[in-house]
């Protein structure tokens, strides 16, 4: 039961960031269509877990044989996500409210001085 838990509370606190950065990054048209790539996604995790246990039942395996290799399929995900993270441009944010302010003034003291 504790474990369930975890993964819950866990989904439940990393999926709204999750969504909310693809609402930032795609544009207005695609905001449905990178919710649905999210989901994706997570289904796409789903349906692993329903191909390995089988086969891992079928293979005898034991249950820290199990932990080690699901360890080991997050870790190829982990290098996987820093492969794809080190070759991602983000989109260009409007600048905060302490930029705008910065930039309007320093276009004030250049008026100023002319």
């Amino acid at each position: 039961f504790p474990q369930w838990f975890l993964l819950s509370l866990g989904e439940a606190l990393f999926s709204p960031t999750g969504v909310q950065f693809t609402y930032i990054e795609a544009g207005r048209q695609f905001r449905a269509v990178s919710t649905s790539f999210w989901l994706l996604a997570t289904s796409f995790g789903s349906i692993l877990i329903m191909i390995f246990e089988p086969a891992f039942d079928s293979a005898g395996l034991s249950s820290s044989t199990r932990g080690w290799a699901y360890s080991g399929i997050g870790l190829g995900g982990f290098f996987l996500y820093c492969l794809t993270s080190y070759y991602y441009t983000p989109r260009k944010l409007r600048p905060s409210i302490n930029e705008s302010a910065r930039l309007a003034k320093q276009a004030e003291m250049s008026l100023t001085r002319q």
